[in-house]
């Protein structure tokens, strides 16, 4: 039986192309001659052959088994003029022509959804025409800025395989529109699904109709509705942390004598320091910092804008206390009580709100300026020292609408 076949196969090789040979298995072992003029990975090679569990094929060096739908061991490719020992573990005879009807995957791009301002959630299937023995080694999502992403440009994986995927897009810049689409790599090959585009939600804001043009957020950094009072920052750090005082204080060494950033008074100053700002930079600004940059902490002179430009009372929405700036133009927004933490102490929180302004405390560089409220008033002052965690409401320009 071995001969004939090897005699069979030598007469094909010489009078016929690669994809029109026919190859005869038998239960068992069955010698062939690979007769194509190009190296080719083994699923490409066997075209429309689906091997069963248990097959085994060797080359004079080594081996490889068919096992929960992938070869696995040494062989995998065929090499132009090589001869084979394959082990069908079948009780049939079967053929199948080498090269011909090759395995293709389709790659479906799922839509994208639970698009927010910082996340989304996609995802693909990977399907074979040609049963799930196709080696997908990498599948995943492509992404980019400009559309027609690519797995070189940035791709997120999900594993190997066929099947359906989801995956979940995180830490994205607000504002931004993406281009996506599935992916699969079996063998040397790419494969892609569908584009899709979506863009990740901006903060909504308000125009309360200022004579700055200046848009106000609804809610604060790190909260997810008007009445709540979000995170804690000290001023000019844009992380949270569990303890507000001068010892976890990022510019300084220590206590308020020991300024290194944001100082115009030398006796204040780490070893006589001193620099001439006095409005956080953007890199210090939490709300630049985790809004993007068309945001920013408002300024001294925001604040008194809000003020000067709005009918301001004492409120209550959904059940907490604040401050609601009625504007002309029949906007408002609401500002929660909010508290202030020194060390790890929250006082003030169902009574006071305490914001933060970007500006330095216009007479002592360890204070900066603060909006407060309680319920018989509200007013600007500077009597927060910089290591005290207060909450952010933050500003955009009517320009960058």
């Amino acid at each position: 039986m071995i001969t004939v076949c090897m005699l069979a196969m030598l007469a094909a090789c010489l009078s016929a192309k690669a994809q029109e040979v026919t190859i005869t298995l038998y239960p068992g072992n069955t010698w062939i001659s690979y007769p194509g003029s190009e190296m080719l990975d083994i699923n490409t090679a066997l075209g429309d052959f689906v091997p069963a569990e248990g097959d085994i094929i060797k080359s004079q060096f080594t081996s490889s088994t068919y096992r929960n739908g992938y070869w696995r061991g040494g062989v995998t490719h065929f090499m132009p003029g090589w001869g084979y020992m394959y082990y069908s573990n079948r009780t049939e005879v079967v053929n199948f022509v080498f090269g011909a009807a090759a395995p293709q995957l389709t790659v479906t791009t799922a839509e994208v959804t639970e698009i927010t301002m910082a996340s989304a959630i996609c995802g693909g299937n990977v399907a074979s025409s040609s049963g799930d023995y196709v080696n997908v080694i990498l599948r995943g999502i492509c992404w980019s800025y400009s559309p027609n992403p690519t797995f070189n440009d940035n791709y997120i994986e999900a594993g190997n395989g066929l099947g359906n995927f989801t995956i979940p897009m995180s830490d994205l810049p607000q504002s931004t529109t993406y281009y996506v689409r599935a992916f699969a790599v079996a063998g040397t090959e790419t494969y892609y699904g569908e584009e899709f585009s979506f863009t990740t939600l901006d903060h909504d804001r308000v125009d309360l109709g200022l004579p700055s043009g200046t848009l106000w957020a609804t809610c604060n950094i790190g909260a997810f509705a008007p009445w709540v009072s979000g995170s804690y920052f000290s001023w000019g750090e844009t992380e949270s942390k569990g303890i507000y005082d001068w010892s976890t204080y990022q510019y300084c060494n220590g206590s308020e004598n020991t300024l290194t950033k944001y100082c115009n008074d030398a006796s204040y100053g780490y070893n006589g320091f001193i620099d001439s700002l006095s409005i956080l930079q953007s890199c210090d600004d939490a709300a630049t910092a985790i809004w993007g940059t068309d945001w920013r902490t408002p300024s001294h002179e925001d604040w008194q804008e809000l003020l000067d430009n709005t009918t301001h009372r004492w409120t209550t929405a959904n059940g907490v206390k604040g401050y609601l700036f009625y504007a002309s133009n029949g906007n408002s927004i609401f500002l929660p009580v909010t508290g202030t933490y020194f060390d790890s102490t929250h006082s003030g929180d169902s009574t006071n709100g305490d914001y933060w302004s970007s500006s330095l405390g216009l007479d002592s560089p360890y204070k900066a300026v603060s909006f407060s409220f309680y319920s018989q008033n509200c007013f600007i002052d500077e009597i927060d020292f910089r290591c005290f965690g207060l909450a952010v409401r933050p500003v955009r320009s009517s320009t960058q609408e």
